[in-house]
C-alpha cells in the first residue's frame, strides 16, 4: 500500500554530508527528512581528519565544542622503523605544520592551553556523525534507517521519490513528495544514477586493508610505519578511542583471507612490523579499500542534487574527502533555504555547481598527487613528498572569486576559476574568499557605553547574511540600513564597525550590533581604511559575498541573491 508523505527537502544518505545539510536546513526552519538505506549506523574511522576550515563550519553550526571534546590532536610526526627488529627508528618525518592561531584564523584544535594551535583534529566518522545526529534531534529531526531510495520522478517544481522501507523481513514502498532531493548516499549510491549524472574517473588495482584494532605497548605520540607497498606495508596511528589504533595494511598479502580472519590479520601485522611485543585486543572493524578517483559532471539536475561522496570519490591522502563533503553541503544549504522560503529564484541553485565543481576538481588533483607519491615511495628513500601535508590542505584558501553572484568593487573578478585552493597566498581579501574573524570588538549599547567584547565568528551563522558596515561616521550608513529593511526579518544582520580612533562612536539604533574595532583586527583583516569606508557582505556559509563602496554595489549583490523578492 502506498502512502504520500511531504517534506520540503529529502536527503538520501546520513553520512556527514547529509547530516550537516540537514542541520543547516533545520536551523533555518526548513522541513527536512533524512533517510539511509543501512539498518544501523556504521562504525569506523572513515574521514577522521577534520581540517581547520571544517572546524569553522562546525563553529557556525554550534557543534564545534562537542567535536573538540571528543576528538584528539593528531601526531605531527611519522616514525619509520628499521627491519628486522621494527623498534629502532630509521627516520622521523614531520608531516604536519602546526600554525599558531591569528586574529583572523583563531579556530583551535583543542581547548588545552598547551595545544592552542590553528589546526585540525582527528575524530572517527562514527563519533562525528553521532554528534551531528544529537544536534539534529534538538530540532525533532532523526535519521530514518532502513529506508532506501529506489526511484524518482522529476517535475518542474518538485520530485516524487519512491522509497523502500524495511520492517523486519517485509518491505514497504512509500512515495515522498519533496521540493528538492539531495543525494548524499556515497560513491555507490543510487541518487546520482537516477539523476542521470556522469561519474568519470578511474579505479586503481592497488588496495589496502583499513581497520581499527586495540593495540597495547605502542606509543600514541607518533604515526608508525614499517615496510612499503612493494613488499608488505603497515601504518598505525592512534584514534580517539583509548588503546585503539587505525591500521593500514597492504602490499603482497592475501586481502580476502586477512579481512575475514582476525588471527591471520594479526599474524600479518607481526610479519610486517617484526614487533612481537605488541598485544592485540578487539578489532572494531575492517574494510578492503581501493582507490577510486571520480567526480560528477555537474551537481544538479532539475530539483535533484548530489553532495559529498555521491558527487566525488578520491584517495583519503591529504584528508580532503569528508571536509570537501561537508563544504559541499554548507554551500548548498543556504541557497536551498532562500529558494524554499520563496526569497530566491531557482537560478540561485545553479551556483552550487558553478562554485563547487572547480574546487572539487582541484581537490582531486591535490589528493591524487599525494596518492601517486605514496604508492611509489620507498621506506628507505629520501623523498618524503607522500607524507608532507602543506598548508593549503587545511582548506583555508578555498575560494569562489569567479562566482557569478559575488560582487567585488575593490578588485577585478576573474572570468574563470583560478587558484581555487590558493586564496590565502597574499593580497587583500577578495569577494568569494573565506570570511575572516576579528576579535576585540567592543559593543556599544544604546546609551553609548562600551560593553562586552565579541568577535565576527561569534556573529556569523548559517541562518542569515551578515552585513559589515565599516565606517568612522554612523550617520552615513543610514541609507544602507534603510535599504536592508526590504529583506525578510531575520534574513540579514548588520554590524556597524567603527575604527578604534573614531571621533564619535554613538550607537546606530537600526543596526543589530554597533562595535568599535579597539584592537584594529577587523579593519586589518578586511583591508579597509578610514579614508575609504566599505561594506562587506558575509554569506550564510561564511564566504565573503560582496565588498562594495556604495549603495548600488550592495543592491547588485542583494538583488542577485534574493532574486525572488
Amino acid at each position: 500500500m502506498n502512502s504520500t508523505l511531504n517534506t520540503s527537502i529529502l536527503i538520501a544518505g546520513a553520512g556527514p554530508s547529509g547530516l550537516v545539510l540537514a542541520l543547516a536546513l533545520v536551523k533555518n526552519g526548513v522541513k527536512v527528512r533524512i533517510i539511509d538505506k543501512e539498518p544501523f549506523y556504521r562504525p569506523g574511522q572513515r574521514g577522521a581528519g577534520i581540517q581547520p576550515r571544517t572546524l569553522e563550519i562546525f563553529n557556525y553550526l554550534g557543534v564545534l565544542d562537542d567535536m573538540r571534546a571528543k576528538g584528539i590532536i593528531a601526531p605531527t610526526q611519522r616514525r619509520v622503523y628499521k627491519l628486522p627488529g621494527g623498534v629502532e627508528p630509521l627516520k622521523t618525518v614531520n608531516m604536519l605544520q602546526y600554525d599558531e592561531p591569528t586574529p583572523s584564523t583563531p579556530i583551535i584544535a583543542h581547548r588545552s592551553a598547551t595545544l592552542r594551535k590553528a589546526n585540525g583534529i582527528h575524530i572517527g566518522q562514527e563519533n562525528s556523525e553521532a554528534i551531528l545526529r544529537a544536534h539534529l534531534a534538538k530540532y525533532g529531526c532523526s535519521v530514518e534507517l532502513g529506508t532506501e531510495l529506489r526511484d524518482l520522478e522529476q517535475y518542474p517544481d518538485h520530485i516524487v521519490a519512491h522509497v523502500a522501507r524495511k520492517a523486519g523481513d517485509a518491505e514497504k514502498m512509500d512515495t515522498i513528495t519533496c521540493h528538492f532531493l539531495v543525494g548524499t548516499d556515497g560513491g555507490r549510491g543510487v541518487t546520482r544514477k537516477l539523476l542521470g549524472l556522469t561519474f568519470e574517473g578511474e579505479t586503481r588495482a592497488q588496495h589496502t586493508l583499513a581497520s581499527e584494532i586495540e593495540i597495547f605497548n605502542l606509543d600514541r605520540n607518533w604515526w608508525h610505519q614499517w615496510g612499503d607497498m612493494s613488499t608488505i606495508y603497515c601504518m598505525m596511528r592512534p584514534t580517539e578511542t583509548p588503546n585503539s589504533f587505525y591500521v593500514a595494511l597492504g602490499g603482497n598479502i592475501d586481502y580476502e583471507k586477512l579481512e575475514s580472519d582476525k588471527d591471520e590479520f594479526v599474524k600479518a601485522i607481526y610479519a610486517a612490523t617484526d614487533r612481537y611485543d605488541l598485544q592485540f585486543g578487539k578489532r572494531h572493524w575492517i574494510s578492503d579499500w581501493r582507490p577510486n578517483i571520480r567526480m560528477v559532471n555537474k551537481f544538479r539536475e532539475g530539483c535533484g542534487f548530489v553532495a559529498g561522496d555521491a558527487a566525488h570519490v578520491h584517495s583519503p591522502t591529504g584528508g580532503q574527502g569528508l571536509n570537501s563533503s561537508v563544504q559541499d553541503s554548507f554551500n548548498l544549504a543556504w541557497k536551498l533555504v532562500l529558494v524554499a522560503k520563496g526569497w530566491a529564484s531557482l537560478d540561485l541553485l545553479d551556483t552550487y555547481t558553478e562554485e563547487r565543481l572547480p574546487v572539487i576538481a582541484a581537490m582531486l588533483q591535490e589528493s591524487t598527487a599525494l596518492l601517486n607519491a605514496l604508492q611509489t615511495s620507498k621506506t628507505s628513500g629520501k623523498d618524503d613528498t607522500a607524507w608532507k601535508r602543506e598548508r593549503l590542505l587545511k582548506m583555508l584558501g578555498i575560494n569562489y572569486r569567479w562566482s557569478s553572484i559575488v560582487v567585488d568593487e575593490r578588485a577585478e573578478k576573474p572570468k574563470e576559476p583560478v587558484d581555487v585552493y590558493g586564496g590565502e597566498t597574499g593580497g587583500d581579501l577578495r569577494a568569494g574568499d573565506r570570511a575572516l574573524d576579528a576579535p576585540g570588538l567592543v559593543v556599544i549599547d544604546g546609551s553609548g557605553d562600551q560593553q562586552a567584547t565579541l568577535s565576527f565568528f561569534s556573529i556569523f551563522r548559517p541562518m542569515y547574511h551578515t552585513v559589515l558596515l565599516f565606517t568612522p561616521d554612523g550617520s552615513v550608513v543610514q541609507p544602507i540600513l534603510e535599504e536592508l529593511k526590504r529583506y525578510p526579518t531575520g534574513s540579514v544582520k548588520t554590524v556597524v564597525v567603527y575604527p578604534r580612533d573614531a571621533a564619535d562612536v554613538s550607537t546606530v539604533v537600526e543596526a543589530d550590533f554597533t562595535a568599535v574595532d579597539n584592537e584594529g583586527h577587523a579593519y586589518a583583516a578586511y583591508g579597509v581604511s578610514i579614508e575609504r569606508p566599505a561594506t562587506v557582505v558575509i554569506r550564510p556559509d561564511g564566504v565573503v559575498g560582496a565588498i562594495v563602496f556604495c549603495l548600488d554595489g550592495l543592491k547588485a549583490y542583494m538583488t542577485a541573491v534574493f532574486s525572488a523578492l
